[in-house]
């Protein structure tokens, strides 16, 4: 628990974005004092920081290796599960309107159908509870299984995780439900970008897994748009976390 309050507060100040906004409400204020001198050099440092993360592909920089790091293999011959990361899918908003809204996720949950219907004996588990303080947003689980039925996933194969938080709850708290025996195959499907710190966690769990990497963010060759601040901005920010996530889990 205290490391999940922890990791909270610090992203909740040193996210790049919310940094970014920081350093600017911050030099607004010290303008109008005293201290205007501080408020020049914040300004000033509010500014280039915008460039670097909003202008700049310096989100794609960070996101690229961690994306390249793993990449799908051919089919297997045999699975015995699929393991499905939750992210982004918005619980409640499908609550309040009745139907799925979705950040990122969309590929990992179509992927995760595909190779359940290439591996009808295959078991799907979906993991994902709330990962804000205090469980506010509902549990993604909930959605998981709305949008799973609607794809027409036999709701006798889908197996639900709604406890953890984050993703080395997903892991650890998911192969304590499968208990997962020597010798099967398992495929972890979650997003390129968070491959890295999924499948870490899972060899450090000694659940041996194949990666297969969905919501890829970056192309192995691509143009920059320098005009998509919002998109710059975000991608910088998830990049950053998963960066963050992998020294912090280390």
């Amino acid at each position: 628990m205290a490391f999940f309050i922890a990791s909270k507060l610090f992203w909740l100040v040193f996210a790049p974005s919310h940094f970014l906004a920081l350093l600017t409400i911050v030099a607004a204020i010290l303008l109008n004092t005293r201290f205007d001198y501080i408020g020049r050099k914040l300004a000033v440092a509010a500014a280039v920081l915008f460039i670097v993360l909003g202008i700049l592909p310096t989100g794609a920089w960070l996101a690229q290796p961690l994306e390249d790091r793993f990449t799908r293999p051919a089919w297997p011959s045999h699975v015995d599960g699929i393991l499905v990361l939750g992210g982004g899918l918005h619980t409640q908003i499908l609550v309040a309107r009745r139907a799925p809204a979705t950040e990122r996720s969309e590929a990992r949950l179509v992927s995760a159908y595909e190779l359940a219907r290439r591996y009808p004996n295959a078991r799907v588990v979906f993991s994902g509870g709330s990962g804000r303080i205090g469980g506010v947003g509902g549990v993604e689980a909930q959605a998981a299984k709305y949008i799973f039925g609607q794809m027409g996933l036999d709701p006798r194969r889908l197996t639900l995780e709604g406890r953890s938080r984050n993703t080395w709850e997903n892991v650890l708290f998911s192969k304590k439900l499968v208990k997962p025996r020597p010798g099967d195959v398992w495929v972890l499907a979650t997003s390129a970008l968070q491959m890295p710190r999924a499948m870490y966690v899972a060899e450090r769990l000694h659940w041996k897994m194949i990666a297969w990497p969905t919501d890829y963010e970056t192309a192995r060759k691509q143009a920059h748009d320098f005009t998509d601040i919002p998109a710059n901005l975000r991608l910088a920010d998830a990049a950053f976390h998963e960066w963050i996530g992998l020294l912090a889990y280390r």
